[in-house]
């Protein structure tokens, strides 16, 4: 079984840094595990390390995919499955690095995909309803559709996940069987005789701790914006009202798709309209643009709370069901000043001994934190598998939208975050004082 290294983390947390450090230190080469460093150029945007800080190390799987094509999590895990087979056999040790948890997972991990399954079959269904057809109905319609199929799935996504939707209805047309019934059956797998792991894997994961982290997210903002963040987004709107370059789906699922994902275009769409209609004043325009700018911090914010969720709520449940072979590290690079210590140090002999097969530390000795995330039986771990089945859908009983639609959250955990939320907790306040002035009127 041939042998990883792994970096794993939120945004901006050093990732990139890390992978570089380790394959200067040992003789490697970086894989990248990013869905949108895979384009060509749009280095701000996608936020790839420069060629100057990649210090002459080879990145592989970067730069390479035009803007309107897509990268399936499939054809990654081929590509970089051909990678690893290439360095080992040259001796060069495999750094896979990037911010796309569900890349990594499906990589590291065998049976992560539907299409890996034993019993996944290609045949279709007895329906006649073509994949592409499915591109062109409504959104409502495919949300009833698959309501009807497959409940379970149904359940689990949002109205507004066209494309998740259209998914879980692609794999009952081509195989006749349902996304949720090949869950129940991976499940049952991993049950019974565990993850597969790939590789032999050490996974270094990059913790920061929000306080830290969020201030400098902001701050790489703004650093993107100085840096030439609006001109990549005019030239891919340019691109888009020419013709050259056509944007994926209907309505929101446009950005749910392929680059157009990246934080920033869609966050900036509202500004950059309005500066094409030139039918605002400079004021209303600077207004916008720092709304949009706000947008895009708390956007990138969220999106480091996700990846965490990721790592914590399925990453490690399936490392603790490995059985051997996958190594996690948690690293602290909460403090840049002291990352040599805390983080290049530490992974670069952490590294060296697993290479070497020397006696590995526990996991959990590397700090207060560690100790916390890294512990199997410090709380009870529901897989991903089980999770989906037993999702349920919420509906505020207080709270709406600005057009007065009832607020729906997905899961028990986003229930309870809005339920600890300022707005949740103030429109629950407002309505309790109102029912008791109601009360004290008759």
């Amino acid at each position: 079984m041939h042998k990883v290294l792994a970096v794993i983390g939120t945004t901006g947390v050093g990732k990139s840094n890390l992978a570089v450090d380790l394959c200067k230190a040992l003789c490697g080469q970086a894989i990248n595990s990013d869905a949108m460093q895979v384009y060509k150029g749009l280095d701000i945007i996608t936020n790839k390390i420069t060629v100057e800080e990649r210090q002459g190390v080879h990145h592989h799987l970067m730069d390479f995919l035009d803007p309107e094509d897509e990268y399936k999590v499939t054809e990654f895990k081929n590509d970089a499955t051909q990678c690893i087979e290439k360095l080992t056999q040259n001796q060069q040790v495999p750094v896979i690095v990037g911010g796309t948890n569900y890349y990594m997972q499906s990589l590291l991990w065998k049976n992560m995909l539907v299409k890996e399954d034993p019993n996944y079959v290609s045949e279709r269904s007895p329906s006649p309803e073509p994949e592409g057809a499915l591109e062109a109905l409504e959104t409502n319609e495919l949300y009833d559709r698959l309501k009807t199929i497959d409940p379970i799935m149904a359940k689990k996504w949002r109205i507004s996940e066209r494309r998740k939707i259209i998914r879980s209805l692609n794999i009952f047309y081509s195989s006749g069987r349902l996304q949720s019934d090949i869950i129940k059956e991976q499940r049952i797998q991993q049950e019974t005789l565990g993850a597969q792991p790939r590789f032999n894997s050490l996974i270094f994961w990059l913790y920061a701790d929000p306080v830290k982290l969020n201030p400098r997210l902001d701050e790489r903002v703004e650093t993107m914006i100085q840096t030439g963040l609006f001109d990549e987004i005019k030239e891919l709107r340019k691109h888009v009202v020419e013709g050259s370059v056509t944007m994926p789906g209907q309505a929101l699922e446009k950005y749910q798709r392929g680059l157009w994902q990246a934080i920033g275009y869609k966050e900036f769409d509202p500004y950059f309209t309005a500066v094409e209609e030139n039918t605002l004043a400079e004021a209303d325009l600077t207004k916008i643009k720092l709304e949009c700018t706000e947008r895009m911090k708390a956007s990138t914010r969220r999106y480091a709370r996700r990846q965490v969720q990721w790592i914590r709520n399925k990453l490690l449940p399936t490392v603790w069901n490995s059985k051997g072979n996958v190594l996690v590290y948690m690293l602290d690079a909460g403090d840049i000043e002291q990352w040599n210590d805390t983080v290049q140090k530490q992974a670069i002999e952490l590294a060296k001994a697993f290479l070497q097969e020397e006696p590995m530390p526990d996991p959990m000795s590397l700090g207060k934190t560690a100790a916390t995330f890294l512990d199997p039986t410090a709380q009870i771990v529901e897989d991903a598998h089980t999770r989906i089945l037993n999702w349920k859908k919420h509906v505020c009983p207080v709270c709406t939208t600005s057009k007065g639609e009832a607020i729906v959250m997905n899961g028990d955990n986003e229930w309870e975050q809005h339920q600890k939320s300022r707005g949740h907790r103030r429109t629950s306040k407002q309505k309790r004082l109102k029912e008791i002035k109601a009360k004290a009127l008759q």
